[in-house]
């Protein structure tokens, strides 16, 4: 609602009574936005599967003993021929106390993308250190993390066998 708002957009809420689940569909002009747990979420859910997903940190948000059960949910939305774009930070986390890691970000590798989506091939198309100019590292840095990395990665699902 804070976003629309600060947008000028006027939210509508959807039929209640179509709602799969807890999710909750809010319309902002020709947008549908839907409100709830992501790991409820499923194609009935969210009308559909998707072509292309967008993932900016969301992943290093999630603890990292449900980081699977996060992509499993991820690719059951997806069609067999999407692409997944994800944005994500590599620190040594180790250096940090673990309360202020508590909500996130966790650190996360290219290894272990590999590992949360197999059938996925994995391309690093951008990479460089995180911009200070960002609060959560701000707060890592002041912590003493020296080096946060952030990559851009494409994953694409790796074709069937003919």
């Amino acid at each position: 609602a804070k976003f629309a708002a600060e947008n000028g957009l006027e939210l509508v809420q959807g039929d209640a009574a179509a709602a799969e689940g807890a999710m909750t569909t809010w319309y902002a002009g020709p947008c549908s936005i839907v409100e709830g747990d992501w790991f409820d979420a499923t194609p009935g859910a969210l009308g559909g599967t998707f072509d292309f997903a967008y993932d900016h940190a969301a992943l290093t948000a999630v603890d990292p003993k449900r980081r699977a059960t996060y992509a499993a949910t991820l690719v059951a939305l997806l069609k067999p021929s999407a692409w997944l774009v994800i944005i994500a930070a590599e620190f040594n986390e180790a250096s940090v106390d673990a309360s202020l890691l508590a909500l996130g970000p966790h650190s996360l590798a290219p290894g272990e993308l590999r590992e949360l989506f197999p059938d996925f091939e994995l391309e690093v198309f951008e990479e460089g250190e995180a911009p200070d100019a960002q609060v959560v590292y701000q707060r890592l840095r002041e912590a003493g993390v020296a080096s946060i990395l952030v990559r851009t990665c494409l994953l694409r699902r790796t074709p069937a066998e003919w």
